[in-house]
């Protein structure tokens, strides 16, 4: 009885749709009961059952659902009231067409009943069919004739009852439905929205807890208002209709520039989106805060519709990460002190002359900055000093590509961290350690049997003096040591290093230039020259690489070769690079010109080893600063041997005051 009752009587709640539907319905009601006035007289006339009767039981029914619309404010009443009066409406047809189709006539009922659904109220149904059913007793009782034109028994009453009985439940179930349905849709849909509501705030919750940061963009790059609260604090509010780039642009312009220039090949739609999603920007530093970004498509079948967006802060690793390449680097730095302390004290020299040169902004011509850049990077990476090497190829790429100087953030970084090294090499070798005088076995042997044999003192004065000058053996063995880690980096395998010096020394005061500079031309050796094991294979040569590395004196003057068995260089490259810079390229003099010409490079690809087309350039700056010249000697296939020849006065300062005095 209970789930009956709650199928017909509706919720007491009235929703503001329902309200305007049921006044507009009721309404429309009624005016269709209006219209039964003239229907009814025209009925009665035809029929001659009394006109001026239709009239007046008409109008007397009609002020049922008058007085409803004006006295009674619910809506529901009203509609109930509907109910009553289309029953009595249907009684008034059938007694007012009494004649051979008053039966038929009965057939209004039902479809006044089946009207009645629109109102959506079970109750409305329900009266109704009392109403009916009422109206056919009381009537067959009293007045027959108005109900049936023929003598009709008790039974065919309860046949009419049976029938509205059944339409009645059917009605109900039609009219409970579109209550549910149609009427209350505007509760489902408060529901649902409320259930959505919820979920949300569930949702907003996680968003702005968590501690990465969710957005979504569309096919414009605009973010959607909801994102991870997380997101502000990182990278501050943004206006509806912000796109992600110049979200990001605030903070990180050459990202973003790098994201935009990305995100027209993700919407251009040429690669799936998983693999341009790939392409993407994957890191942002915004201040002292470093993010990573991840990429989600987000697709209806294949075609991308938005993307997520994931942004994680990796500050913490990102500083471990450094914190432990510092850790090897300075480990690293300690090694190389313990097995050529001198090497490394003059690169680490001679390279805080080229930081001061790039830090203090003082070196306009770009030129000479990129050479500087260039050789610092090198040598940088070549003694483990990595943190500062990866510095310079950021500043040499951003000068590359925008002509433009290191800026400030980037020159106070290159001090800073300079700053931090030299604190280091002084705790691990004292402040006062490159004054020292390093002498090995063999010279102190050859001073002790100069005294053992009665030498004259000068000759022994020489000797001693001799300490001051660099053995070029000592520096070509560093300089072989450098070789073999470099052709390991680059995957060239093992290589043969072959060197002769011959007993000649070198001030290093005056030869530091230099030798910093020289390591460009053994790395183009490595790089371009010598082959891959299988590539050299392929040629029919042995697998292992061969370097050579001489110093001698030649017709009066000093002479430095170094040659290796590769390649060779590749002069229609050279060629083809000069004819795009506008160089000339006509002889094999210009192309010796032009090998030396900054931006000349054989490589199509840069690397953290060369491509650049400035150690070259470099190198033959630093053979002039000593007075020497450079030539290049190259067979395709056999390899090339680059000679520099210098006076002999540039071998010392000594020789050189000598010379003037």
């Amino acid at each position: 009885m209970k789930k009956i009752l709650d199928t017909i009587v509706l919720p007491a709640a009235v929703s503001d749709f329902e309200l305007r539907y049921l006044e507009r319905v009721n309404r429309v009601g009624l005016y269709f009961f209006a219209l039964h006035l003239p229907a009814f007289m025209l009925v009665a006339y035809f029929n001659e059952t009394g006109v001026l009767a239709a009239l007046g039981l008409t109008l007397a029914v009609l002020g049922c659902p008058v007085l409803a619309n004006y006295v009674l404010r619910n809506p529901r009443a009203v509609s109930v009231s509907y109910g009553f009066t289309a029953m009595l409406m249907g009684g008034l047809l059938v007694h007012f067409g009494q004649g051979p189709v008053q039966i038929e006539m009965h057939f209004y009922f039902f479809a006044l009943l089946a009207m009645l659904a629109l109102y959506g109220n079970p109750m409305v149904i329900v009266v109704a069919a009392g109403t009916v059913a009422v109206h056919h007793l009381l009537l067959w009782i009293y007045l027959p004739s108005s109900v049936f034109n023929y003598d009709a028994p008790i039974w065919v009453v309860a046949v009419h009852a049976a029938f509205v009985v059944l339409e009645s439940i059917g009605t109900i179930y039609i009219a409970r439905s579109f209550f549910e349905n149609v009427i209350g849709l505007e509760k489902v849909v408060q529901k649902r929205t409320a259930e959505l509501d919820l979920r949300n705030r569930d949702m907003r919750l996680v968003l702005d807890n968590v501690q990465q940061g969710f957005l979504t963009i569309d096919l414009d790059g605009v973010m959607s208002p909801e994102r991870s609260a997380v997101i502000a604090t990182w990278l501050g509010t943004a206006d509806p209709g912000t796109t992600f780039a110049d979200y990001l642009g605030r903070h990180a312009p050459h990202t973003a520039d790098m994201f935009r220039g990305a995100w027209d090949q993700v919407v251009g739609g040429v690669l799936p989106p998983d693999v341009s999603l790939d392409q993407m920007p994957k890191k942002a530093s915004v201040g002292e805060r470093h993010l990573e970004l991840e990429y989600i498509p987000i697709c209806e079948g294949d075609e991308l519709k938005k993307t997520l967006v994931v942004l994680s802060d990796v500050t913490v690793e990102v500083q471990r990460e450094r914190l432990e390449a510092e850790q090897r680097e300075v480990l690293h730095m300690f090694e190389r002190a313990l097995n050529d302390k001198s090497g490394f004290l003059e690169f680490f020299e001679e390279s805080a002359l080229q930081v001061n040169a790039i830090v203090s902004g003082e070196v306009e011509d770009t030129v000479v900055l990129k050479r500087i850049i260039h050789t610092l990077k090198g040598n940088s990476s070549i003694f483990g000093v990595t943190t500062v090497a990866n510095l310079c190829h950021r500043m040499e790429a951003e000068l590359a590509e925008e002509g433009q100087p290191p800026t400030a953030a980037q020159r106070n970084e290159l001090s800073e961290r300079w700053k931090a090294l030299r604190v280091k090499v002084d705790t691990l070798l004292g402040e006062n350690a490159r004054r020292k005088i390093e002498v090995d076995d063999a010279e102190c042997e050859q001073i002790l049997d100069a005294i053992s044999s009665g030498s004259p003192r000068p000759v022994i004065a020489k000797l001693i003096s001799d300490w001051r000058l660099e053995p070029t053996s000592r520096r070509l063995r560093r300089i072989a040591e450098q070789a073999r880690g470099i052709a390991s980096r680059l995957e060239k395998g093992p290589i043969a290093v072959d060197f002769d010096a011959g007993d000649l020394r070198l001030d290093p005061e005056l030869w530091t230039p230099f030798w910093s500079a020289f390591v460009h031309v053994v790395r183009n050796a490595i790089d371009h020259g010598i082959e891959t094991a299988d590539e050299r294979r392929a040629a029919d040569k042995p697998p292992e690489g061969v370097l050579g590395l001489t110093t001698r004196m030649e017709s009066g003057q000093f002479v430095i070769e170094i040659r290796d068995d590769g390649r060779g260089v590749d002069w229609q490259a050279i060629k083809e690079r000069a004819e795009e810079r506008g160089l000339r390229a006509e002889t094999e003099a210009d192309l010796v010109e032009a090998l030396f010409s900054d931006g000349i490079s054989t490589r199509k690809i840069m690397s953290e080893y060369s491509g650049r087309g400035i150690g070259m350039g470099a190198v033959r700056a630093a053979c002039a600063e000593l007075g020497g010249a450079v030539s290049i000697h190259s067979t395709a296939g056999a390899g090339t041997r680059v000679e520099f020849t210098f006076p002999r006065t540039a071998m010392s300062a000594a020789r050189r005051a000598q010379l003037v005095a």
